[in-house]
């Protein structure tokens, strides 16, 4: 029994979380730990299920080791706190990360509003954006993977590692040195899940853009509160039918159906190209807005102007901890280089808005302002008094009125 047994002789397994394609998961304490933490170990290609030589399975865990230390001291997905071997078995500890996942906020028939969305795609992209620059591809995007954490309402991605070159290099090993593998675990491994897993995915040939297909189909089911696997497809295109299961603006909608178009050449080729996307779709929607504010101003009755739910506010995201320079913070140009998430921090620095994510509508009167102009002539006319007041001031500090004291005349009979 699990429970019953400490891995590497300190972790102590609670209960079971997952069994993936290449392992199964468990929820831990550390009982070296005097506070005990909870912490997520991985037992990567269990010998009982995968009939490899154990130099090749520490050749692959070794290699996934690596590519996970590429994502450390980042904070939006789980540190890599140890790595060991128990008995020629291979495990991997993280970080435990408290929160709910995603799937809590996607009920059916749940609809997000529009404003919801864009932030929640603009937050994860930035997460895809880090990762793939690091040169991995998660494979596994979906609700249940991300977890918006109980501390700070952050949203983290968990649950992935170098799963295709693994995949990859199982193939490649089996052809080389003849290492067998049963034809059931062949053909039923799960490398994806239904419904967020583009067609080249489902081939063993995923590529960056697979993660921006899971993370369009998400944003499809957030916005129409339909699973994508109860969505209908075009049959001579294979593309997603969804436009008329909920009101969208066209901007949005066109940037959804190129993150989960069916073929990939046909998608955005990086999460960074999808986010610039996102960014200049808010930048029209704030152009829209500006017009909105001037324009009663060239008469003169009162307007109401009404801002429909698909003007886009301000999102607002955060800065991985180690990334907060204070010296950066400044207002900057935006420009999408390796750090995502600064240009989604800088550009949305300036919005006009800040709308709440459940506002449908709202309604701005516009009035003339005539108040300036009867300000400047209170004031003129004040400024004025001062004047004359100082000026006779002036004058009599400059020639004084002469005082007579006593001035008596002396009579001709007088001075007798």
């Amino acid at each position: 029994m699990l429970s019953s047994k400490l891995l590497g002789e300190r972790y102590q397994v609670v209960e079971v979380l997952s069994q993936g394609a290449f392992c199964q998961t468990y929820k831990a304490q550390d009982i070296y730990v005097p506070s005990n933490p909870t912490r997520v170990v991985k037992h990567f290609l269990p010998s009982n299920t995968y009939p490899i030589a154990v130099e090749i399975r520490r050749r692959l865990f070794n290699r996934e080791v690596e590519a996970l230390k590429k994502l450390s001291n980042y904070d939006l997905v789980p540190h890599l706190l140890a790595d060991f071997e128990d008995n020629l078995e291979f495990y991997l500890v993280q970080e435990f990360i408290e929160g709910h996942p995603l799937s809590a906020e996607l009920s059916p028939g749940k609809c997000w509003t529009e404003s919801k969305v864009f932030q929640f795609l603009c937050e994860v992209l930035g997460i895809l954006n880090f990762i793939h620059s690091r040169g991995l591809i998660h494979r596994d995007v979906k609700p249940n993977n991300i977890i918006r954490r109980k501390q700070d309402n952050r949203l983290v991605l968990i649950d992935f590692g170098a799963v295709k070159p693994i995949w990859n290099e199982l193939v490649r090993d089996q052809d080389q040195t003849s290492i067998f593998i049963p034809i059931e675990h062949y053909t039923t491994i799960a490398i994806g899940t239904p419904g967020y897993m583009p067609n080249e995915q489902q081939r063993g040939k995923p590529r960056p853009n697979s993660d921006i297909y899971a993370l369009g189909m998400i944003g499809i089911q957030a916005l129409t509160g339909v699973h994508p696997t109860q969505l209908a497809e075009d049959s001579n295109t294979g593309e997603i039918i969804w436009r008329h299961l909920t009101k969208v603006s066209a901007g949005l909608a066109s940037v959804l159906n190129k993150m989960v178009h069916y073929h990939f050449q046909d998608r955005y080729k990086s999460a960074k190209e999808t986010l610039e996307a996102l960014l200049a779709l808010n930048n029209h929607c704030r152009a829209n807005q500006e017009s909105a504010f001037l324009a009663p101003f060239l008469g003169d009755q009162a307007i109401d102007t009404t801002l429909p739910e698909t003007l886009l506010p301000p999102i607002h995201l955060y800065l991985p901890r180690q990334e907060l320079a204070p010296n950066k913070l400044g207002s900057q140009t935006p420009s999408l280089g390796q750090d995502s998430n600064q240009v989604i921090r800088d550009e949305v620095s300036s919005s006009l808005l800040d709308l709440d994510d459940e506002t449908t509508n709202t309604t701005v009167s516009l009035l003339p302002d005539k108040s300036p102009l009867l300000l400047g002539l209170v004031v003129g006319a004040l400024s004025g008094l001062a004047l004359m007041i100082l000026s006779y001031w002036s004058l009599q500090m400059i020639s004084p009125v002469p005082q007579i004291e006593n001035l008596r005349i002396q009579l001709p009979s007088e001075s007798r």
